[in-house]
């Protein structure tokens, strides 16, 4: 089912295409943000299971706007997956080992494509930018992609330009991509889980160190780790 679904993707037309990667990033997009917020939000208050990291009331509307924006990252998210359709080689791995050396260096990738696309968009040019993303000082959720469309854009090529110059299959492109989506939402939790679990405790120094960076400014623009932030001397630790 999911060969034949990539298949017909592939050979549609493009706004056909283009229709069914909106309809999979606005779900990947609102189920993960919505469970998140739903959850933590009992967590936090019915079972006290854990406490925000910024406890700073919400500005006005602000989920509202977050979710506006987010549905147009998703929108421009999937315009980029069409790129992906011209430079694809397979669908899938030809081997174990293919899909594993496939993840390994399109993480590799990302965590530096990503940390230096950060970095430059907090240059003066493209302050305006990202200033749309750090309208949720106190982030949500849904705050993950609550970006400007030209932001959106700069993640949604993440996938084309590594295409472009190394093999990536298209089942792992798409793996990835709502892996990533589902990271970057849990990065925006704003939650810290109270319990003596070192994986989970592992798990939540991510939100924590993201929190950081919508509170301090420039520092912690890691995405999975902070190897980039030590190189540069742009890491904050978290309390």
């Amino acid at each position: 089912m999911i060969n034949w679904l990539f298949q017909f993707w592939i050979e549609a037309d493009w706004s056909i295409a283009l229709v069914m990667s909106v309809a999979v990033n606005i779900a990947v997009f609102v189920s993960t943000a919505f469970i998140l917020d739903v959850g933590i939000g009992k967590l936090v208050t019915k079972y006290q299971w854990g406490s925000y990291i910024d406890e700073r009331e919400l500005k006005s509307e602000q989920k509202k706007m977050e979710f506006k924006f987010g549905i147009t990252a998703c929108i421009i998210f999937a315009a980029c997956s069409l790129i992906t359709r011209e430079l694809f080689d397979l669908v899938w791995p030809s081997s174990f080992l293919s899909l594993i050396s496939q993840i390994i260096i399109f993480v590799l990738f990302y965590e530096t494509y990503s940390y230096f696309v950060h970095r430059l968009l907090h240059t003066k040019p493209f302050l305006k930018v990202h200033g749309v993303h750090h309208r949720s000082v106190r982030v949500t959720p849904w705050s993950a992609y609550s970006v400007h469309p030209v932001e959106a854009l700069f993640i949604g090529m993440s996938a084309p330009v590594f295409m472009s110059l190394f093999s990536l299959s298209l089942g792992v492109a798409l793996v990835l991509h709502v892996l990533g989506m589902m990271f970057t939402i849990l990065l925006h939790s704003n939650f810290r889980l109270s319990m003596s679990n070192s994986i989970l405790n592992q798990v939540g120094n991510y939100p924590a160190y993201h929190s950081s960076h919508h509170i301090l400014g420039k520092v912690n623009f890691g995405f999975v780790n902070s190897f980039w932030d030590r190189c540069f001397k742009t890491r904050a630790k978290v309390s």
